[in-house]
């Protein structure tokens, strides 16, 4: 274990282009949501077209049944599927519709279900406030990290830094780098020592030194 307490708290915004992923990794998070928006895109560009053996099609009870079918087997998930096909029932029940206005009905409704609402972080009232974050390798942690412990420390946040992934050496390494940059304490451990360890007395840490912040990767 080991405490890192920065020297120089100049301010520096991580680059969105730091180096997160390991050797093996190649993709970033973008290449990874593409992946596996493949077979979706696959699925919905075909299936959704066997709606529509003739022109035009009757919005009833079987349409919807299908459809519902389609959007699961795009691993869609039955609660945003059930969404969907509720909101298509609402629009076109009873109608008969073709395939351009079920597609532009799909597009917004996936608009909708992808879109999050704005939600600060709350802090705690008393003691640090403690932000897990998880994530495979690769998806932006360590970067995310380091973006929230800059902000928290411009706010004049006291930040300490949990370097829980220690079986990447590069992770510990790169995060041990940053808190040195922002000007933040970290907590560290071997490599290869148990994770929850590190967490564990980077919260104790956060509490001996009144931190607010307590940030912890894995």
């Amino acid at each position: 274990m080991a405490f890192w307490r920065s020297k120089d708290k100049q301010e520096e915004t991580p680059p969105a282009d730091s180096a997160e992923a390991s050797a093996g990794a190649k993709k970033g998070w973008l290449g990874s949501l593409r992946d596996g928006l493949k077979k979706t895109a696959t699925l919905l560009n075909t299936d959704i077209r066997d709606l529509f053996k003739k022109e035009g099609r009757l919005v009833d009870d079987a349409f919807l049944k299908e459809l519902f079918e389609i959007l699961v087997m795009t691993d869609m998930g039955p609660g945003p599927a059930q969404e969907i096909r509720e909101r298509i029932a609402s629009d076109y029940r009873a109608r008969v519709v073709h395939m351009a206005d079920i597609l532009d009905g799909l597009k917004a409704s996936l608009k909708s279900l992808m879109a999050q609402p704005e939600q600060p972080i709350q802090l705690a009232e008393g003691g640090p406030t403690v932000i897990m974050v998880v994530g495979v390798n690769g998806s932006g942690k360590t970067t995310s990290i380091a973006k929230l412990a800059r902000r928290f420390v411009a706010d004049g946040k006291q930040v300490v830094l949990g370097a829980g992934d220690t079986f990447r050496a590069a992770a510990v390494e790169q995060l041990r780098i940053w808190a040195e940059r922002i000007g933040c304490d970290i907590v560290t451990g071997e490599t290869g020592s148990d994770p929850a360890s590190v967490a564990f007395r980077a919260v104790e840490r956060a509490i001996a030194t009144n931190a607010d912040i307590c940030i912890v990767d894995t």
